[in-house]
Parts: structure tokens; sequence; C-alpha cells
């Protein structure tokens, strides 16, 4: 029986999302894989050469609800061009539209809470909570918080 190909999509915004999800970049280096992340930032100074960066929404902007379906529009255009069956985030918002599609076209989500949240849940943890297949914690206080997810400790 062939073996399934897993395309790994590691997507999250930038700041310390992004400084996260770079501890786990000897997954990608090992996996197919790309990354997704917001302009300007971290990105841009990165060695990773499989990268999309789109532009940064803020919820509380004037624009978002146009800027967000924009930000769904591409995240379509990603998911269908490069065809993932596995998403790896670390949030936040740019990170639930990627989150949706994989999991529509039956790949797996893999979503890790910030190391910052300690004692309440993110927005984004709060929604991708609902349906992530493998959901981490890097405090043990947050699985009061979120009782069904795998405490891991921190991935700095």
């Amino acid at each position: 029986m062939e073996k399934m190909r897993k395309k790994i999509c590691f997507v999250s915004s930038s700041g310390g999302h992004w400084e996260e999800l770079m501890c786990l970049k000897t997954i990608s280096e090992r996996n197919d894989s790309f990354f997704v992340t917001e302009e300007g930032g971290q990105a841009q100074d990165s060695d990773i050469t499989d990268i999309y960066t789109l532009p940064q929404i803020n919820r509380n902007e004037k624009k978002f609800v146009i800027h967000f379906l924009k930000l769904i529009l591409s995240a379509l255009k990603i998911i269908n061009k490069e065809r993932p069956n596995v998403v790896i985030t670390t949030g936040a918002l740019i990170a639930f539209p990627f989150c949706v599609f994989v999991k529509l076209r039956g790949g797996k989500v893999i979503y890790i809470e910030s190391f910052a949240r300690v004692y309440n849940s993110s927005l984004t943890g709060k929604i991708i909570y609902k349906f992530a297949d493998l959901f981490l914690v890097q405090w043990e206080s947050m699985l009061e918080v979120y009782p069904k997810a795998k405490y891991v400790g921190g991935i700095f």
C-alpha cells in the first residue's frame, strides 16, 4: 500500500507567535512543508525559502471585514496550490482560515496555545479548540481552560 504524502503548513502571525513557530523549524526541515506569516517582521530576516507573507490585519481596525475577506481568499489560494494535509500553528488571526480550509479538506489541525497564555485562552485558541485534532498547551494551568488539551511544556 502506498504511504500517504504528508505536507505541513506552518502558519502564525509575526512577533512572539512566529518566534514560537520557529522552535519547530527542525520538524519543517524533515518534512515537505511551507510557512505562512505576516509581511514585515522576522520572516524577512529568516532563511526560510518556502514562505508566503500576507498583510497584517487587526480585528479592531476600521476595514477589518474587508481585510479578513482578503485573508480568507489568500488562504484558499495557498491551500489549493500547496495542498497540505496538516497545519501546525501557534496562532493568531492569520492562522484561522488556514486551519478551517485544511480541516474541510480532511486534513489535521495542530494548535499550540501561546506561551504567553498561562491562565486564560486566546480568541483564536478558543475557536480552534473546538475542531483541532491536537491542541497543545505550554502551561499545566491551561488544562483547566482546555480540558482536552495535552500539556507539553514550553516549546522554547
